[in-house]
């Protein structure tokens, strides 16, 4: 069985970046591990071959199976980006992926 991420990459307006990190950490990332869909998260800031005005950040969800990345999409997802939209708005954009891990040592 292999294991895939859910991959969320944000954009964050500089002017909220501390505070933001702050939520991700105390609010947003263990409002989606209480979801049971994933076991693990690593969030990493973005460093783009070209800098870029707004500073970029990857929370990469780890779950067993794909289906528990379609469950938190159908379940749980529309109501945690509703209330990401509410406390950040435009100041934090994301885009979402699904990765499958091929190799891992």
């Amino acid at each position: 069985m292999s294991a895939h991420i859910y991959n969320v990459t944000i954009a964050v307006d500089p002017t909220i970046e501390e505070r933001w990190k702050k939520w991700m950490l105390e609010i947003h990332i263990p409002e989606v591990l209480a979801t049971g869909m994933f076991h693990g998260y690593t969030m990493t800031q973005v460093f783009p071959e070209q800098e870029q005005e707004h500073p970029s950040f990857s929370v990469q969800y780890r779950a067993t199976d794909l289906e528990s990345i379609k469950l938190y999409m159908q379940m749980y997802a529309p109501e945690l980006k509703e209330k990401s939209a509410k406390a950040w708005g435009n100041h934090a954009l994301a885009f979402r992926t699904i990765l499958e891990v091929i190799d891992e040592k």
